[in-house]
């Protein structure tokens, strides 16, 4: 097997783990199972189950990450390069959605705001859920989260007092409320119906037909 696989096996294995039953409830072997790899393996490739998380962490931050190991052992981010990297990427993700929001096309910058969050949390959504699911495990990331997401819920209120005022959505008595469903909803599709919802995500569910199904029903909601 590959070297690029056994860490693509390892990723989704451990993001799903660390959710349910959580990371102090996860033990290297249950990793390595769910993997489908020897546990001699996994510990060839990560020392300890908190350079496994560094490396969820870092690849989920950086999608090329895995593609771009070349040879072993993995070189791994500190603990402050990781918090530095989380700032810098909330940074880019705040700037994109502005920057969408502004240049985009005024008849469908409702649309193209719930296409931003549905990629948004398809590729950030485990991290999330990992620090929600385990709030004490790095205190320095889960407030970094806690900022990002307050700001995220002021940028869509924002937003959509703006496309109130341009006629482009319906009247919304409550726009800060707007926003939280708008966000809760795609976050729970997501990222919640895919990681830790009661029925299983792989149970008559297509993620690509939900995220249309869900963005019709907001469109039809609020236009």
């Amino acid at each position: 097997m590959q070297l690029h696989e056994k860490l693509t096996r390892i990723l989704n294995s451990a993001k799903r783990l660390f959710i349910v039953p959580g990371y102090s409830d996860t033990k290297m072997l249950d990793i390595a199972k769910q993997s489908d790899l020897a546990v001699g393996t996994l510990y060839s490739l990560f020392a300890s189950k908190d350079d496994l998380l560094e490396f969820v962490f870092a690849a989920t931050l950086d999608p090329d990450y895995i593609d771009n190991v070349q040879n072993l052992p993995l070189t791994l981010p500190t603990h402050t390069d990781l918090l530095t990297h989380t700032k810098q990427v909330y940074q880019l993700e705040t700037q994109a959605l502005n920057d969408l929001l502004t240049n985009f096309q005024a008849d469908a910058r409702f649309e193209a705001m719930l296409t931003y969050l549905f990629k948004n949390f398809n590729r950030f959504g485990a991290y999330f859920m990992i620090l929600e699911r385990n709030p004490q495990m790095n205190p320095e990331l889960m407030q970094l989260y806690r900022l990002y997401r307050k700001q995220l819920y002021h940028e869509i209120s924002t937003f959509l007092v703006t496309l109130v005022m341009n006629g482009e959505v319906r009247y919304l008595a409550a726009p800060d409320n707007d926003a939280m469903i708008i966000i809760d909803e795609i976050f729970w599709w997501s990222a919640h119906k895919k990681y830790d919802s009661f029925e299983p995500a792989d149970r008559n569910y297509d993620a690509t037909t939900m995220q249309a199904s869900v963005m019709k029903q907001l469109i039809t909601s609020y236009i």
